[in-house]
């Protein structure tokens, strides 16, 4: 991972399947398959006393309701200073008094006054503070057991893992300085509700709580941006084998350790990963998530995507669409090519042949019409020999073995395009 700072995310908001009216315990757990897990460690237990709901314009006078009687700053979920863009606004990646935020949003969000709602594993928050010790809030009113999954870590340390919970631990006994924590969505249930309301797999974030300190405004870093779309695989669908009390759809995907995740990090980008399970582009996905061109142009239903635009797009599409026609198949990754171009003008497109090789014919056709038709950044990226058997969970979704190596060999393939 590289040495920026900036690549630190966090995961906050939008409604993951959480307690159905009870406050969930913050129940944190390492990772791993047979013994050998991701780079995680164990997070403090317990939480503080604190009102879910409490949102507004940082203020420089601590709140004093904490139950162990320690300061407590508590940061809006928008993360905006007065001088910042308005929620929902484009996120600008120059370096001006504007752009200073406490919270740095990565990923797909709908950013509200009081929260934000995010959908997607992958995505991400970033925020600088000074203090002892990080929290999080959120509301977990329409979760449903089983609880969504996180993933965060402060500076450079040891990435951790826990449950959703109304409030959750992050980092205590820290050392006297900035710090920066990276919150990251970790895994949403794909069988749950998570397009249409109520969101129950999704996850609403209201903001991070500081103890004996303050949150930071600072400028969002400029870097190259990647929007990685697809479905279950770039979403992090059992990524992980089934694990005694970690065999969840929640703990076994992990949108961290993706192939999408990863390639971005690796390439020094911000990214959204945008994967929903079983989704095709004539097969709509779990949850009641439409077909990928028809959900591309939306955060969830009834929430239309910002107006942020990526220098370089994937789409990993066809798994789900296997047994399709190949001129049904061709038409419809003909639309949704067409989808991408219209949103994103200047970006450059990687298709992607499915790891399964499924329509690589077509797609690899749909690639060579459009270059010959004028647009000379699409591109195709030839997935072949990259996994073998023992790289799948299941014989269709990559383990982390399996992810490890499509992400070497997807940034190799995408340095070859260039990014800014």
């Amino acid at each position: 991972m590289s040495g920026e700072r900036a690549l630190v995310f966090l995961v906050l908001g939008a409604l993951l399947g959480c307690s159905s009216g009870k406050e969930p315990e913050a129940a944190v757990r390492g990772g791993g398959a047979s013994g050998s897990g991701p780079d995680v460690a164990v997070a403090p237990s317990g939480s503080a006393s604190i009102d879910p709901g409490a949102a507004g314009t940082v203020s420089a006078t601590p709140d004093t309701s904490d139950t162990a009687g320690t300061p407590v700053l508590r940061s809006p979920a928008n993360g905006a200073a007065e001088s910042a863009a308005p929620p929902g606004a484009a996120e600008s990646t120059e370096t001006s008094t504007a752009a200073l935020e406490t919270n740095h949003y990565y990923g797909r969000w709908n950013r509200l006054a009081d929260r934000a709602i995010t959908v997607n594993t992958g995505s991400h928050v970033v925020a600088r503070f000074t203090g002892t010790s990080v929290s999080a809030r959120f509301d977990v009113a329409l979760n449903q057991a089983p609880n969504p999954t996180l993933t965060w870590r402060i500076d450079e340390e040891a990435w951790q893992e826990g449950e959703l919970a109304a409030t959750l631990p992050l980092g205590t006994g820290l050392a006297p300085g900035t710090h920066e924590v990276t919150l990251m969505v970790r895994g949403l249930n794909e069988f749950q509700a998570r397009w249409t309301a109520p969101l129950v797999s999704s996850l609403t974030f209201l903001g991070f709580d500081v103890a004996d300190g303050t949150l930071e405004m600072s400028p969002r870093p400029v870097r190259p941006k990647i929007e990685l779309l697809g479905d279950s695989i770039t979403q992090g669908v059992n990524l992980w084998p089934s694990r005694p009390g970690m065999d969840t759809p929640c703990w076994t995907q992990d949108g961290r350790l993706a192939y999408a995740s990863q390639t971005a990090q690796a390439l020094g980008a911000e990214w959204r990963q945008v994967g929903f399970g079983r989704q095709g582009l004539l097969v709509g996905g779990n949850g009641g998530v439409p077909t990928a061109n028809d959900a591309f142009n939306f955060i969830y239903a009834g929430v239309p995507r910002d107006d942020w635009q990526p220098d370089l797009v994937t789409i990993n599409q066809g798994t789900n669409d296997g047994g399709a026609p190949a001129a049904s198949f061709r038409t419809a990754y003909t639309q949704f090519v067409t989808t991408i171009r219209t949103a994103y003008p200047g970006a450059k497109i990687a298709a992607m042949r499915p790891f399964n090789g499924a329509h690589a014919a077509e797609i690899q056709a749909e690639v060579a019409a459009r270059n010959a038709a004028g647009d000379a950044r699409v591109y195709y990226i030839d997935t072949t020999g990259w996994l073998v058997a023992a790289d799948f969970t299941d014989g269709l979704h990559p383990n982390a073995q399996g992810s490890a190596k499509a992400t070497a060999s997807l940034v190799t393939a995408l340095r070859t395009l260039g990014l800014p």
